[in-house]
């Protein structure tokens, strides 16, 4: 079930030359080899394939890792993050609450809580509660359980929306520091690769700060603004969305907010405001490995490693909530097979 198969074969390692970690630090996107997930034939458990067949950096060394982004900040921020996890391997599972879990979820659970506990670390549950239109109460409670089935305790169950706050507050300094804009393009005018950039791309910084403001206040329909980070992600996809407007009451915070953050904005945040060392995830995330590097660096704050892994696809069966829903939602299954898929 969790034999990794790479599509190329990690070369062998060599020993490396010693050099001091400030070498290091100042070396941004030294070349360095990627870690890897050996193919796991002879590995008895979880912990021991996590123990001995993945080779990712070292706790506090994130900045040996390929494509790794530094600042004259980054020895510093290194040196509180290892202050607050007592230099711990903290990973987490960061599922979307809008459905049950399937059988390619127990992968995802198995290598993040089974390499934290194979290095003596910590794994947090933490729900990925940004789109309340899919989301309902009784996938949170699904989920967990499905954790705690698998044999697992998360060391903290958090969620995405515990942190609206703060990253409303951080939306607010990258506008400042001209990386956001406030955009009217709608989505079908963006969707897709070879895509013209946005006629309110350089928009003055004060009026997208006050366009913004009136996003957050009601003061658009959905679908007539959105927030738009400045970047390039590696598939080729321009200026990747950050906030959208929403008038769905969330099912933790109401109808406190009307402004719903991305996943492509979320996930690296909440993962340097949750101090995480190593955060793992399947390959089709690969694509955004840049954006969660530069997007912590835009802001100055902790940025943990991103690692890929291969996700389960199983033949004969379906592997995904999304095609799952789908097939429930136009009645080709009923929810009891939907189950047993």
């Amino acid at each position: 079930l969790f034999q990794i198969k790479k599509e190329e074969k990690p070369h062998e390692k060599k020993p490396a030359a010693k050099k001091s970690p400030e070498a290091g630090l100042n070396a941004a996107k030294a070349p360095q080899e990627n870690g890897y997930l050996e193919e796991s034939e002879g590995a008895a458990t979880i912990e021991e394939l996590m123990r001995t067949r993945a080779h990712f950096h070292k706790v506090g060394e994130n900045y040996t890792t390929d494509g790794y982004i530094t600042t004259p900040k980054t020895k510093e921020l290194l040196k509180k993050h290892l202050q607050a996890t007592g230099g711990k391997v903290i990973t987490r599972f960061p599922p979307e609450p809008n459905g049950v879990l399937h059988i390619g979820h127990a992968k995802a659970i198995n290598i993040n809580f089974g390499y934290a506990k194979a290095h003596g670390g910590l794994c947090n549950l933490r729900f990925d509660d940004t789109n309340p239109e899919k989301e309902e109460e009784k996938f949170f409670t699904a989920i967990e359980d499905i954790v705690h089935w698998l044999g697992y305790t998360p060391a903290r169950i958090t969620h995405s929306s515990d942190n609206f706050q703060q990253l409303y507050e951080w939306a607010i300094e990258l506008i400042k520091k001209g990386h956001a804009y406030v955009c009217h393009q709608k989505v079908e005018d963006i969707r897709g690769f070879e895509v013209q950039l946005s006629p309110w791309r350089d928009r003055p910084i004060e009026e997208s700060l006050q366009l913004f403001q009136d996003m957050k206040n009601g003061k658009f329909d959905e679908g007539e603004a959105t927030l738009r980070l400045k970047m390039t992600l590696e598939e080729g996809k321009v200026d990747p969305v950050a906030y959208r407007i929403k008038y769905v009451p969330h099912h933790r915070t109401g109808d406190k907010w009307c402004i719903y953050p991305t996943y492509d904005y979320t996930h690296c945040l909440c993962d340097s405001i949750e101090n995480i060392t190593h955060s793992l995830c399947t390959k089709e995330f690969q694509s955004r490995r840049s954006s969660y590097y530069a997007l912590c660096n835009m802001l100055d704050i902790y940025c943990p490693v991103q690692w890929e892994y291969g996700r389960l696809n199983v033949n004969y069966t379906v592997v995904s909530k999304r095609k799952i829903l789908k097939l429930i939602d136009s009645k080709i299954v009923n929810k009891q097979l939907a189950q047993e898929l």
